[in-house]
């Protein structure tokens, strides 16, 4: 099974290896519970150079409990019992607008380009504005256009309807939404609409489904396992299993490193993310409160009717056969 976006487990690597870079954060805090969930892999996001040499030292130091995967080939075929960790550029910080950072980072192995944390920022506007729906900068679709030479990866995820609208005008290629539920389900800014789901699944792409309470009911604090199923339901009966995956942005980091992160995405706590956002995120919906719990989502999918077939492409051989078009093993 893979989680195609692991959320704010990265603060936590960065804060460990400031104080010390020879630390394991992966290893000795998140691999255990990551596997007793029957995790076998997991994509995590990158913004820097810094944080990409961070997460290269941990697999380097993990004495083979970790593989560094660039592209399909490398997961299938890393050693027996390793985990598999691929990256994703979140490209709104510090290397914004740096094109020749674009190409050397997809030479690294990075797989996937995100250009939203929910703000707006100097690509395009996110979810999170208050201001209207907006859409993508000059200068975000210059990247756009950028990355239909390269082998990354178009994750939507975190913008308003505008930009995502704006993406698929301008970019023709494969898309993806790594973390989001239906709209239909239950109403959110950070949902998708059905017509945005369809859209996704035209253009050959998945949609992680993901727990954090605040995207699954109305009323956070009530939200189970049978709620994340229903977002994973309708998605199913719309698209279908080839375009549903698992992106279940679980935080798993220590309460400080998430109340910085959701003070960054909602900074005039416009939509009260500084207030309940914290102990929203401090623990998954009821029946799968954290990482180790995710196999309860198979299970839920397999008594809603999903066959072993369709249970293989949502715990990852979607997004693989995804990833496998976008960035074939010769695309370094």
């Amino acid at each position: 099974m893979i989680n195609i976006y692991v959320g704010p487990t990265i603060a936590h690597v960065m804060s460990g290896h400031r104080a010390d870079p020879h630390a394991q954060i992966l290893r000795e805090n998140y691999l255990e519970s990551w596997r007793a969930g029957g995790l076998t892999g997991a994509i995590m996001q990158v913004s820097d150079w810094p944080t990409v040499g961070m997460l290269l030292s941990e697999v380097r130091g993990s004495e083979g409990e970790i593989t560094f995967c660039t592209s399909r080939a490398d997961f299938d075929n890393r050693p027996e019992g390793s985990f598999g960790l691929f990256m994703s550029f979140e490209g709104y910080g510090p290397l914004v607008g740096d094109f020749e950072a674009l190409e050397t980072m997809s030479q690294l192995g990075v797989t996937t380009f995100t250009f939203s944390h929910n703000m707006q920022n100097l690509l395009c506007t996110g979810c999170n504005e208050r201001f209207g729906e907006g859409g993508f900068s000059h200068l975000g679709k210059q990247v756009l256009k950028e990355l239909k030479s390269l082998p990354l990866m178009v994750d939507l995820v975190h913008m308003s309807r505008g930009s995502f609208w704006d993406a698929l005008d301008i970019y023709d290629g494969d898309i993806f939404v790594s973390h989001a539920n239906a709209d239909a389900v239950s109403p959110h800014r950070r949902n998708l609409t059905d017509e945005q789901i369809k859209a996704v699944a035209a253009r050959n792409g998945v949609i992680g489904i993901t727990t954090y309470r605040g995207y699954v009911t109305e009323d956070p604090y009530r939200a189970t396992l049978s709620d994340v199923l229903d977002h994973a339901m309708h998605i199913y009966d719309l698209v279908g299993a080839e375009h549903l995956a698992i992106g279940a942005d679980y935080s798993g980091s220590p309460m400080e490193m998430i109340s910085a992160g959701l003070k960054q995405a909602d900074p005039d706590n416009a939509y009260g993310l500084n207030e309940i956002g914290p102990d929203v995120y401090a623990v998954g919906p009821e029946g799968m409160e954290d990482a180790s719990r995710l196999g309860n989502l198979v299970g839920g999918l397999a008594e809603r009717g999903l066959s072993q077939a369709e249970l293989d492409l949502v715990t990852g051989g979607s997004y693989l056969a995804m990833l496998e078009r976008a960035r074939p093993e010769t695309a370094r």
